[in-house]
């Protein structure tokens, strides 16, 4: 689990996948807005854009905040967040988002159902079957000294 990391991204019942930051992280939700998410006031949070698929989207977004030096996470419940490396995030948003978001938008998922997509794909970033395991947290980090 990790406290307090710069973005949070995590699977809105209505919205699909959303990033929350706090308000001191304004860095972090600018590189989301040049990568096309945009800001939701209903949600206060921001959203992927429309013509990327989700998981795609979320991959790219959590590449370049490590990239620019941001820590990334997943909300998983009461207890914290889980740490998102790029592998990890692999996994998250290909099993957890798109399933939620799945129950969540029958509608946009049901265009890639037409295209001939599967749920067993390989990885864009690391050219690695994604891993059908369940998702365990990391152990926390070190305090910095």
């Amino acid at each position: 689990m990790m406290t307090d990391p710069n973005m949070v991204f995590s699977a809105d019942p209505r919205h699909g996948l959303v990033a929350r930051s706090g308000w001191e992280q304004e860095e972090a939700r600018t590189v989301l807005r040049d990568l096309g998410w945009e800001w939701a006031e209903e949600l206060h949070a921001l959203i992927p854009p429309v013509d990327v698929p989700e998981a795609d989207a979320g991959l790219q977004a959590v590449e370049e905040l490590h990239l620019h030096g941001h820590r990334t996470g997943y909300a998983v419940g009461p207890y914290g967040t889980m740490r998102l490396t790029l592998d990890r995030a692999e996994q998250v948003f290909t099993k957890v988002t798109r399933r939620e978001s799945c129950e969540a938008r029958p509608d946009r998922d049901d265009q890639n159902a037409h295209t001939g997509r599967t749920e067993s794909r390989r990885s864009a970033y690391n050219d690695v079957a994604v891993s059908q395991s369940p998702v365990a947290p990391e152990d926390p980090e070190p305090p910095a000294i």
